[in-house]
Formats: C-alpha cells, sequence, structure tokens
C-alpha cells in the first residue's frame, strides 16, 4: 500500500502550537520565572509579560507572511538570507544556533533542580542536580531521534496536564479571594511605565522564546502557508493571555504587602507555598511533577529546534556536512547527537565550577538566548522589509511594510533596555555580562568568516568549470551539465 503524500502525514496546526507552548513551557515559568521577576521589578512582571505579547503579536505578521514565499525550514536564516543575502542569513543562523543551545541548556538545568526538590519533597533523598541532568538529556535525545509526530503527541500530552494543575491553583486563588483581597492594581495607569518594567523584560520577553520556531518544522508541516500563520498567531495569544493572567494570579495569592518576606527565602519555592496555602499539598506534589515534565516538554522542543539548525547550518556549508545525516524517521541524526553531547558538556562544567543551577545557570545561558532572538527579529523584520520592496508579490503593505517596521523599532527597543539591565538578573558587572553575551558575537564572526570562505570556494569552482568549457568548445552546457562539471 503506498504511502499518503507527505503534507498529509506532516504536523497540523495543533502539533504545531503544542511544540510552541512546549518550548515556552507556560508552568515552568510561571512557577520557575516569575518569583525571579518579583525580584527584579515586583508587581511590574504582570505586565512584564503583557507587552512582549504585543510585540510578537507584530512580529509574527511579517515573520509569517514571508514564510509563505521563501521556501526552506531555516526560519531566521532563511528569511535573512532572503532579504539582505547569503553571508547575513549564516551569520544569523550560528548566532540562532548558540542563543538556542544556551536556551536548552537553561531549561535542562531548571528542570534539573525542581525534579531534585520533587524527589526529596516525596522521598525525603536529597539527589544533585548533575546526574538527573544527565537523564532528562539523553531522554530528549531518544524522542528527538524518534518520528516528529512522536514528540508532538508527548509534549501535548505534558501541556494538557500542566494546563490542568494551574487552572485548579488559579481557581483555588479567585474563589479565595487571594491573600488581601483581589486587586487590578498591576495594571494601574502609572504601571504602564513603570521604571521597574526593564528589569523584568530579561525574564518575559524569553518566556516566549520558541514561537518562532513553527517555520523550522516547515517541511515536516501539513499545508504550511495556511498552518503555520494559524498556529503562530494562536501560540502567542495563548502565551500572552496567560502568562499575564498567572503572573496576576501568582500575585494575588502572594499579597503585594508580604512579597518581600516571601521572596526572602528560596525563591524557587514561593508558587509551591502559594499552592500549599490556597489548594493544599497534594496539588503540590503533582505540581512539583508537572513542573519537572514541563521543562522536560521544553527541553524537547528546543532539542528539536537546535537540531534542525544543525541541519540548515550543514547543508549550507558552514558546518560539516555530517551533521546533515538523518535517521529512519526522518529527524535528524547527528544533529541531534552532538547536540546532546554539547548540552551534557556545559552541564557538566557548570556543575564542576559549583554554579548554582538555578540563579546562576538559568540566568548566564537563557540572556543570550533571548539576546539573540531579539536581535535576529529585529533583522528578519528589516529583511521582510527589504524582501517585499523587491518582490512585492500582491501582500499588502501593512504585512510587507509597516507592521514589520514597528516591531523593528519596538524590538530595538526592547533589546536596548534588555542589555542596559542584564546586571539585574544576571548578578555580574559589565565584563562578567559581555563574557555571557562573547559566545554571540563569536558565532557570527564564525558564520561570517566560513560563507566567506563557501562563496570563495563556489567562485573557484565556477572559473574551473568556465575555463574547462572554453578549452574544449565542442562541449556545450548540456553536455556539461550531463558531465556534472
Amino acid at each position: 500500500m503506498a504511502l499518503p503524500p507527505a503534507q498529509t502525514r506532516g504536523i497540523g496546526t495543533p502539533g504545531l502550537v503544542f511544540f510552541v507552548l512546549a518550548a515556552a513551557a507556560p508552568l515552568t515559568i510561571l512557577a520557575g520565572f516569575v518569583p525571579l521577576g518579583m525580584l527584579a521589578g515586583g508587581d511590574a512582571v504582570v505586565l512584564g509579560f503583557f507587552y512582549p505579547g504585543l510585540v510578537y503579536l507584530l512580529f509574527a505578521v511579517g515573520y509569517t507572511t514571508i514564510a509563505k514565499h521563501v521556501p526552506g525550514g531555516g526560519a531566521f536564516l532563511t528569511y535573512i538570507a532572503a532579504g539582505l543575502g547569503a553571508r547575513a542569513g549564516s551569520v544569523a543562523g550560528t548566532v540562532a544556533y548558540v542563543g538556542y543551545l544556551g536556551g536548552q541548556i537553561g531549561f535542562t538545568a531548571s528542570a534539573s533542580v525542581f525534579a531534585s526538590l520533587t524527589i526529596e519533597g516525596l522521598t525525603g533523598v536529597s539527589v544533585h542536580w548533575l546526574p538527573i541532568a544527565v537523564i532528562i538529556t539523553l531522554a530528549a535525545l531518544t524522542l528527538a531521534l524518534r518520528r516528529i509526530g512522536v514528540g508532538a503527541v508527548t509534549v501535548a500530552i505534558l501541556l494538557i496536564a500542566e494546563a490542568a494543575i494551574l487552572v485548579v491553583f488559579a481557581t483555588a486563588v479567585l474563589v479565595q479571594g487571594g491573600y488581601e483581597g483581589l486587586s487590578l492594581a498591576a495594571f494601574a495607569p502609572e504601571k504602564w511605565v513603570s521604571g521597574a518594567l526593564p528589569g523584568v523584560f530579561v525574564l518575559t520577553f524569553v518566556a516566549f522564546v520558541g514561537f518562532e520556531q513553527t517555520t523550522v518544522y516547515r517541511n515536516e508541516t501539513r499545508e504550511p502557508n495556511t498552518t503555520i500563520p494559524r498556529a503562530t498567531y494562536l501560540a502567542v495569544a495563548a502565551l500572552l493571555i496567560g502568562y499575564t493572567f498567572g503572573a496576576w494570579v501568582i500575585l494575588q495569592a502572594a499579597g503585594v504587602s508580604r512579597l518581600p518576606q516571601l521572596l526572602s527565602g528560596d525563591p524557587s519555592r514561593l508558587v509551591f507555598d502559594l499552592n500549599d496555602e490556597f489548594v493544599g499539598p497534594w496539588a503540590t506534589a503533582i505540581m512539583l511533577l508537572l513542573v519537572v515534565t514541563s521543562f522536560f516538554a521544553g527541553v524537547i522542543a528546543l532539542q528539536n529546534t537546535s537540531s534542525r539548525y544543525l541541519v540548515n547550518l550543514s547543508r549550507g556549508g558552514l558546518l560539516p556536512v555530517g551533521l546533515s545525516r538523518l535517521a529512519r524517521s526522518g529527524s535528524p541524526l547527528t544533529a541531534n547527537l552532538v547536540q546532546a553531547g554539547v548540552v551534557l558538556l556545559a552541564l557538566c562544567l557548570f556543575a564542576l565550577a559549583g554554579s548554582d543551577p538555578y540563579t546562576q545557570v538559568v540566568a548566564w545561558t537563557n540572556t543570550p538566548t533571548i539576546v539573540s532572538v531579539l536581535v535576529l527579529q529585529i533583522v528578519t523584520s528589516i529583511s521582510v522589509i527589504v524582501y517585499f520592496r523587491r518582490n512585492p508579490r500582491a501582500e499588502s503593505v501593512w504585512k510587507r511594510a509597516i507592521a514589520p517596521g514597528l516591531s523593528a523599532v519596538l524590538l530595538t527597543l526592547a533589546v536596548t533596555l534588555l542589555i542596559s539591565q542584564m546586571g539585574a538578573l544576571t548578578g555580574l558587572g559589565p565584563l562578567g555580562n559581555a563574557c555571557i553575551l562573547a559566545p554571540l558575537v563569536l558565532a557570527g564572526i564564525y558564520g561570517l568568516i566560513r560563507a566567506t570562505r563557501v562563496d570563495a570556494e563556489a567562485a573557484a569552482l565556477a572559473t574551473i568549470g568556465a575555463e574547462a568549457e572554453t578549452a574544449d568548445p565542442s562541449t556545450d552546457s548540456h553536455t556539461a551539465q550531463r558531465e556534472g562539471r
């Protein structure tokens, strides 16, 4: 029996949305990042999630529009190359990969911390985070090597479970009226221009990282020109509403008056302690387990995305060709193995250095992730404008110029504020923060140098081919093509 066409066997809108939400990991953001955001900016963390959602909805307009006209699954790499040239695309690809690599390292470290807390809470046995990180990485690798649909089903189940426990917590807080009564003070007019907002943007913008991966799966998606835009808008809207509402509920449960007291202890325990108070210890045990699985779903999504970036970079001549080898399932083979190996190596080095996996590893690895993504989104928006200026393609001026132009301006403002406030999250000075961002700069330099060499090699081959034709006038171009010249 013949297999159905590829487009009927690919991922649909629900699968893509689940992958995006898995990479964002809503429960882990609310339980793991909101406390850190409150440390940095207090109740500003609520609107801190609202602003990025609006900016990303605007960015998605141009992003999904160019995706309809430019084939390939390279995302930033592909679309920047289409508008600004192959060399710019090469730099974008290497920078994006390093950014996503940092994200996976941070997510794995976070998952290990909460898994250790869960094990200790349930059994009383204290387990170091590194062995757990190794198990999580190997498990994500195993799933990533299988057919992409297997990963989609896995993250879907995990996301439904974590959404359910969040609904239970939110309902309990709202029914009981929070700690000191429900209040919309976090949305007051003065809060929209609060000076504390920039301090939380490092965390809140990174919370949306992953929504752009809808285009990474283009070659594995059914009816991509319809599915990708729909999935992208749905995912960003869901994250905007879910994060903003979830952060507000946590604030109501904590109470503004006692927030400093609650955060003075272990901030990673904040949401679990509040869940104990409003729902009960039985639900907290479930929440702890689901936080671990939520982080794990994010690790799976980032493993898939990073390995596909490696494949695209390999096919573009920027990395060894062996990285583009695929498994029988159709998923990347060598790239997945390399990705898992690099993540494990980085985690082992952090453990040997005695770095705290929650307050240090997460901040140090996720900060370059969001910086790289913001910069690439800015460049992508510019590329969209340039591409459609040359190729209008019957798209409206809103989609091909106004929306991407506005998003470029707003994203530039966001990355400027983020870099200026990095120290509030990383706990480092200017030199330390420069070291954190250095891998992105080095990746960009490597991409530019390698792209230049690839261009030079291509030009040399073209020259040799032209000389061969000149030396043998009897050989026409069709014969040369048949002979592989």
